[in-house]
Protein backbone atom coordinates (compact mmCIF):
# COMPACT_ATOMS: atom_id res chain seq x y z
CA UNK A 1 0.00 0.00 0.00
CA UNK A 2 1.35 3.41 -0.96
CA UNK A 3 1.48 5.97 1.84
CA UNK A 4 -0.89 8.87 1.41
CA UNK A 5 0.62 12.05 -0.03
CA UNK A 6 0.93 13.69 3.37
CA UNK A 7 3.02 10.86 4.87
CA UNK A 8 6.20 11.75 2.95
CA UNK A 9 5.74 15.41 3.91
CA UNK A 10 5.31 14.49 7.58
CA UNK A 11 8.41 12.34 7.44
CA UNK A 12 10.37 15.16 5.80
CA UNK A 13 9.08 17.61 8.41
CA UNK A 14 10.27 15.35 11.22
CA UNK A 15 13.65 14.85 9.58
CA UNK A 16 13.95 18.65 9.33
CA UNK A 17 13.05 19.00 13.02
CA UNK A 18 15.75 16.46 13.88
CA UNK A 19 18.22 18.34 11.65
CA UNK A 20 17.57 21.36 13.89
CA UNK A 21 18.72 19.25 16.84
CA UNK A 22 22.00 18.61 15.01
CA UNK A 23 22.36 22.36 14.45
CA UNK A 24 21.72 22.85 18.16
CA UNK A 25 24.50 20.38 18.97
CA UNK A 26 26.82 22.32 16.65
CA UNK A 27 25.92 25.52 18.48
CA UNK A 28 26.64 23.93 21.85
CA UNK A 29 30.02 22.69 20.58
CA UNK A 30 30.86 26.22 19.42
CA UNK A 31 30.01 27.68 22.83
CA UNK A 32 31.88 25.96 25.64
CA UNK A 33 30.03 28.10 28.18
CA UNK A 34 26.95 25.99 27.46
CA UNK A 35 27.08 23.16 29.92
CA UNK A 36 25.25 20.67 27.72
CA UNK A 37 24.42 18.14 30.44
CA UNK A 38 22.89 20.77 32.73
CA UNK A 39 19.99 21.93 30.57
CA UNK A 40 20.21 21.21 26.84
CA UNK A 41 21.03 17.52 27.26
CA UNK A 42 18.02 16.57 29.39
CA UNK A 43 15.62 18.28 26.99
CA UNK A 44 17.26 16.74 23.96
CA UNK A 45 17.30 13.29 25.60
CA UNK A 46 13.58 13.58 26.22
CA UNK A 47 12.95 14.42 22.56
CA UNK A 48 15.26 11.71 21.26
CA UNK A 49 13.69 9.04 23.44
CA UNK A 50 10.19 9.87 22.24
CA UNK A 51 11.36 9.45 18.66
CA UNK A 52 13.17 6.24 19.65
CA UNK A 53 9.98 4.84 21.18
CA UNK A 54 8.04 5.66 18.02
CA UNK A 55 10.45 4.00 15.58
CA UNK A 56 11.12 1.00 17.85
CA UNK A 57 7.47 0.25 18.62
CA UNK A 58 5.75 1.24 15.36
CA UNK A 59 5.81 -2.23 13.84
CA UNK A 60 4.04 -3.66 16.89
CA UNK A 61 1.29 -1.02 16.40
CA UNK A 62 1.49 -0.17 20.12
CA UNK A 63 3.50 2.79 21.36
CA UNK A 64 4.21 3.52 24.98
CA UNK A 65 6.22 6.74 25.24
CA UNK A 66 6.45 6.29 29.01
CA UNK A 67 8.35 3.00 28.61
CA UNK A 68 11.38 4.71 27.08
CA UNK A 69 14.85 3.83 28.42
CA UNK A 70 15.91 7.28 29.73
CA UNK A 71 19.53 6.90 28.62
CA UNK A 72 21.78 9.32 30.54
CA UNK A 73 24.38 9.07 27.75
CA UNK A 74 22.20 11.16 25.41
CA UNK A 75 21.80 13.79 28.09
CA UNK A 76 25.47 13.93 29.06
CA UNK A 77 27.35 13.44 25.78
CA UNK A 78 26.48 15.44 22.66
CA UNK A 79 28.17 12.81 20.47
CA UNK A 80 25.87 10.11 21.81
CA UNK A 81 22.91 12.39 21.09
CA UNK A 82 24.22 13.05 17.58
CA UNK A 83 24.49 9.31 16.92
CA UNK A 84 20.99 8.60 18.16
CA UNK A 85 19.54 11.44 16.08
CA UNK A 86 21.29 10.05 13.01
CA UNK A 87 19.85 6.59 13.68
CA UNK A 88 16.34 7.99 14.14
CA UNK A 89 16.63 10.03 10.95
CA UNK A 90 17.70 6.92 9.05
CA UNK A 91 14.82 4.92 10.53
CA UNK A 92 12.32 7.61 9.53
CA UNK A 93 13.69 7.49 5.97
CA UNK A 94 12.66 3.84 5.73
CA UNK A 95 9.09 4.51 6.88
CA UNK A 96 8.06 6.18 3.64
CA UNK A 97 7.70 2.69 2.16
CA UNK A 98 5.31 1.45 4.83
CA UNK A 99 1.66 2.05 5.49
CA UNK A 100 1.30 4.79 8.05
CA UNK A 101 -2.48 4.86 8.24
CA UNK A 102 -3.03 1.70 10.30
CA UNK A 103 -4.30 2.36 13.82
CA UNK A 104 -1.85 2.45 16.71
CA UNK A 105 -2.59 1.89 20.38
CA UNK A 106 -0.98 4.69 22.38
CA UNK A 107 -0.34 4.02 26.07
CA UNK A 108 0.08 6.79 28.60
CA UNK A 109 0.39 6.96 32.34
CA UNK A 110 -1.80 9.68 33.77
CA UNK A 111 -3.17 10.83 37.05
CA UNK A 112 -1.02 13.19 39.07
CA UNK A 113 0.94 10.27 40.51
CA UNK A 114 1.15 8.17 37.34
CA UNK A 115 -1.39 5.77 38.79
CA UNK A 116 -3.77 5.81 35.82
CA UNK A 117 -3.09 3.87 32.63
CA UNK A 118 -4.76 5.16 29.48
CA UNK A 119 -4.90 3.66 26.02
CA UNK A 120 -6.18 5.58 23.04
CA UNK A 121 -5.94 5.06 19.31
CA UNK A 122 -4.03 7.10 16.82
CA UNK A 123 -2.13 6.72 13.56
CA UNK A 124 1.54 6.97 12.68
CA UNK A 125 0.76 10.19 10.82
CA UNK A 126 -0.82 11.73 13.92
CA UNK A 127 2.09 10.58 16.06
CA UNK A 128 4.55 12.16 13.62
CA UNK A 129 2.68 15.45 14.07
CA UNK A 130 2.91 15.00 17.85
CA UNK A 131 6.64 14.20 17.76
CA UNK A 132 7.49 17.28 15.72
CA UNK A 133 5.34 19.55 17.90
CA UNK A 134 6.76 18.01 21.07
CA UNK A 135 10.34 18.52 19.85
CA UNK A 136 9.68 22.14 18.88
CA UNK A 137 8.18 22.78 22.32
CA UNK A 138 11.39 21.55 23.96
CA UNK A 139 13.50 23.50 21.48
CA UNK A 140 11.68 26.66 22.60
CA UNK A 141 12.73 26.00 26.19
CA UNK A 142 16.31 25.36 25.12
CA UNK A 143 16.31 28.55 23.05
CA UNK A 144 15.26 30.62 26.08
CA UNK A 145 18.05 29.07 28.13
CA UNK A 146 20.66 29.81 25.48
CA UNK A 147 19.36 33.35 25.00
CA UNK A 148 19.88 33.94 28.73
CA UNK A 149 23.51 32.98 28.13
CA UNK A 150 23.70 35.48 25.26
CA UNK A 151 23.64 32.80 22.56
CA UNK A 152 21.31 33.46 19.66
CA UNK A 153 19.87 30.70 17.53
CA UNK A 154 17.99 30.92 14.25
CA UNK A 155 15.03 33.23 14.96
CA UNK A 156 12.58 30.48 13.88
CA UNK A 157 14.16 27.78 16.07
CA UNK A 158 11.69 26.63 18.70
CA UNK A 159 8.72 28.37 17.12
CA UNK A 160 5.53 26.65 16.14
CA UNK A 161 5.24 26.35 12.35
CA UNK A 162 1.97 28.30 12.45
CA UNK A 163 3.75 31.16 14.24
CA UNK A 164 6.58 31.14 11.70
CA UNK A 165 4.06 31.13 8.86
CA UNK A 166 2.12 34.00 10.42
CA UNK A 167 5.24 36.09 11.02
CA UNK A 168 6.58 35.52 7.51
CA UNK A 169 3.26 36.36 5.85
CA UNK A 170 2.87 39.75 7.55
Amino acid sequence: MQPPPQAPRLLNFNRAVLAQALELLDCCAAHPEVRYADFVGPHLRHVVEHYDAFVAQLEARTIDYDARPRDPGVEQDPQVARGRIGAITAALATLSRTGLKNPLAIHLLGGLEGDEHFVTFSSAERELMFLASHAIHHYAQIKLHLAALGIELNPDFGKAPATVHHEHSH
